[in-house]
């Protein structure tokens, strides 16, 4: 009985924030309006503020750096290591148009 009800709630929880989450702003929306960009150290900047876009921004970089994490200890590397590498490679691949950050920490259209 008490698993089923566990279950339950978890089962709700887990609707509640897909449901709340439906409503938040898409991180290739975000990008292509200008609203956030891509930074040197591998995580993403806000480049126009809203609560919407910080939560964003910090929703999206918490997986990046747990990410990161998880890469530095397989390879013996430190997060900051990985982040760098991660930069790089993530503004080579930002599309034209969209916001990266340069080597100065200004903003950028690519």
């Amino acid at each position: 009985m008490i698993k089923r009800e566990s279950n339950e709630k978890i089962f709700l929880l887990c609707t509640l924030l897909f449901a709340f989450s439906s409503f938040a702003i898409e991180l290739s929306d975000a990008k292509e309006q200008g609203l956030i960009g891509e930074q040197t150290n591998g995580l993403l900047g806000v480049v126009e503020s809203s609560a919407e876009v910080e939560a964003l921004v910090k929703e999206i970089n918490a997986l990046r750096l747990a990410k990161y994490s998880e890469i530095a200890e397989k390879n013996g590397m430190t997060v900051n290591q990985v982040s760098v590498l991660a930069g790089e490679k993530t503004i080579q691949k930002t599309v034209a148009g969209q916001y990266i950050q340069n080597a100065s920490g200004q903003w950028v259209v690519k």
